[in-house]
């Protein structure tokens, strides 16, 4: 079993400074695959490498299964080496002088695994990551894409029962990036193990990932299925990260939300907010587009063509609003038209 349990858990590198982490709480269930998502130096790579023992944790605990690895109030701390968790980088950091085979077995060697057995193992996990064939080849013979196999194969072949991964396919173009998500999503399946993920690119954490935790500065600001993360985000800050979103001046009175500088209202969905100033904010494809009426008059002021959708720009008072309309033609609506705005699942937030 490899269920990973963070309890509360700190990282402080200066204490005149707020922490890199800050009251880190999750539960990762046996043979799920987590992502920790956010901009840079939110603390998602800190939190993972207190996972695989290369930080001490300041405060807290973390267990891996039943096992306690890391408690600050008892003074424990199991290292990387004893932890049975394998680690990709996002640096391939595969060693040069071996051949793809050797990267490979390397840690089987260390175990002191027989020969035999370890060149079985190897070919197999190779096998499994579509590298059989080059296992006498050297890292400088393979593509950026190959050699982060070798980095994956090498990290499963000891068999762990946890998988972390630090932004491990950062480095690669986009097309071979959206390849290794699938080959990466159908090896966790196969093998049934545990993964934690990390990584600032939200198209990887919402594909791969049956939970999706968002970090900004150190602190977590929601944990969800890619689907609550997406449509019912806690914050500005999520709602932001997370797909494309237009924040517009709004202000609550009563039940309703009225748009700056113009008459319009909707139903507040959030009623926890008090009357006053608010946010609110619509998804660019939840937005229709008409020239013969709607509840939002504006000018259509540019157009960027995606291929299978149109980006349109609207100028409604001083705001710049997106839709995105799938299927739409380019020149269907010129430049300088009147056009009406119609919102759907709007979203209301503080101004915090």
């Amino acid at each position: 079993m490899s269920e990973v349990r963070i309890e509360h858990v700190y990282k402080r590198y200066n204490p005149n400074i707020p922490p890199a982490v800050n009251d880190f709480h999750l539960v990762v269930k046996d043979k799920e695959f987590v992502s920790l998502l956010g901009p840079s130096g939110c603390g998602k790579s800190t939190t993972l490498r207190m996972i695989a023992g290369f930080e001490r944790a300041t405060e807290g605990a973390i267990y891996i299964g039943d096992r306690c690895v890391t408690d600050h109030k008892t003074s424990t701390f199991v290292p990387p080496e004893k932890r049975g968790v394998g680690m990709v980088f996002q640096s391939y950091a595969v060693w040069p002088h071996m051949t793809v085979a050797e990267n490979v077995a390397y840690p089987l060697k260390i175990q002191g695994v027989p020969k035999a057995e370890r060149e079985k193992r190897t070919q197999e996990m190779l096998e499994l990551v579509h590298l059989g064939e080059y296992a006498s080849r050297y890292p400088n013979q393979l593509s950026g894409g190959q050699q982060q196999r070798v980095s994956l194969a090498r990290a499963l072949v000891a068999q762990p029962g946890l998988l972390l991964l630090d932004e491990p396919l950062s480095n690669l173009d986009a097309k071979l990036r959206e390849s290794m998500r699938f080959e990466i999503s159908q090896i966790q399946k196969k093998l049934g193990i545990t993964v934690v993920y990390v990584t600032h690119d939200q198209g990887e954490a919402m594909t791969m990932s049956d939970r999706v935790v968002v970090m900004s500065m150190g602190v977590v600001q929601q944990i969800g299925t890619p689907y609550e993360i997406y449509s019912q985000p806690a914050n500005k800050m999520v709602a932001d990260f997370i797909g494309l979103v237009n924040f517009i001046p709004a202000a609550i009175k009563g039940d309703r939300v009225f748009m700056d500088d113009t008459n319009v209202s909707f139903k507040n969905p959030n009623t926890k907010l008090p009357e006053g100033p608010a946010t609110l904010a619509v998804r660019p494809e939840n937005i229709s587009m008409s020239t013969v009426g709607g509840a939002i008059e504006g000018i259509l002021e540019h157009r960027f063509y995606l291929g299978d959708a149109v980006d349109f720009r609207v100028r409604v008072g001083k705001e710049l609003i997106r839709v995105i309309i799938k299927g739409a033609e380019l020149d269907a609506i010129p430049d300088n038209t009147k056009v009406y705005l119609d919102f759907d699942k709007i979203m209301v937030f503080d101004n915090k």
